[in-house]
């Protein structure tokens, strides 16, 4: 069997960057599925990546709010979406339209090829040692827009579902399929432990991560803060499963946009896509661009 992949991409604005993104994936290996917001307009994207050539949009779209079920519920759609295809994927990736690669395809090809769950456990929230209870023993409302219950979020305590043990990391990962499955069962299994999560605060973060960390495939996680000697050094570390990610700025709500002088930070770096960049970011995108289009002349 060839192999194959699904990438799927979540993106709200800026559809140039996102066009830059979905460009440098092109490959007869890999297929890309998008859910854009439906707050934003999808011809806009439409007009930069026209549907077709190994790229389909989520005709279903969701309103997405930070922080809120809502994203798993879009993440949980585009697997379906693959899977529905009739295309056997081996690999599963998740992306931000606010992503950028900065590794060769091939060298992307081939970590996608092992049998690694390049996923990254940041914090354990219940059980031994727990930190950032918060997030899941209070009741959150990301979802909901109501100024009163805005007002209440976080503030009221809830009993945590006990099912599995919680834990989270950064959103962005690439799951084998094998995974996928076992994500999937799970939920089908549970819908009562995904229905927790509706007043859970970044459940994004949490369900894959506190799955997978529950079945056997957590011995293949890449990187698990459990399984490291200098937790410090491990939480610092700007590398994210395949994602380099600068949280330099603690108090910061989203990570630090890159610029062209972070290229050469970025060219060193063992990830293969850095997180995040934007319309500010169009030169380092390009450099990136070019960087790429001379690997593909390059002879084999």
């Amino acid at each position: 069997m060839s192999f194959r992949a699904a990438v799927l991409v979540i993106a709200h604005h800026q559809p140039e960057v996102f066009a830059a993104l979905v460009d440098s994936l092109r490959h007869p290996s890999i297929d890309v599925y998008v859910h854009i917001d439906a707050k934003a307009d999808l011809a806009s994207f439409e007009a930069v990546v026209p549907e077709g050539d190994g790229v389909s949009y989520v005709r279903d779209r969701s309103f997405v709010n930070w922080g809120g079920l809502s994203i798993v519920h879009v993440i949980l759609r585009l697997i379906r979406e693959a899977r529905s295809s009739g295309n056997a994927y081996q690999r599963y990736a998740l992306l931000s339209g606010s992503d950028l690669l900065i590794a060769p395809i091939d060298e992307v090809l081939a970590a996608w090829q092992s049998s690694i769950e390049f996923i990254r456990i940041d914090w354990r929230l219940t059980g031994p040692d727990a930190q950032r209870t918060n997030l899941v023993d209070r009741r959150h409302f990301p979802d909901d827009r109501l100024p009163l219950r805005a007002r209440l979020s976080g503030r009221i305590p809830r009993k945590v579902n006990p099912t599995i043990e919680l834990y989270q990391g950064s959103t962005w990962w690439a799951l084998t399929a094998g995974a996928v499955d076992q994500v999937i069962g799970f939920i089908a299994e549970h819908p009562r432990w995904l229905d927790f999560h509706r007043h859970t605060l970044c459940s994004d973060e949490i369900v894959f991560h506190s799955i997978l960390k529950a079945s056997p495939h957590a011995s293949r996680i890449v990187q698990d803060v459990e399984q490291c000697a200098d937790a410090d050094a491990f939480i610092a570390d700007p590398v994210h499963a395949l994602h380099y990610i600068d949280w330099s700025d603690r108090t910061a709500l989203s990570p630090r946009v890159f610029g062209i002088d972070d290229e050469p930070t970025l060219r060193r770096s063992p990830a293969l896509f850095a997180r995040k960049v934007d319309t500010t970011s169009m030169t380092l995108i390009d450099a990136f661009a070019v960087r790429q289009a001379h690997h593909s002349d390059s002879p084999r």
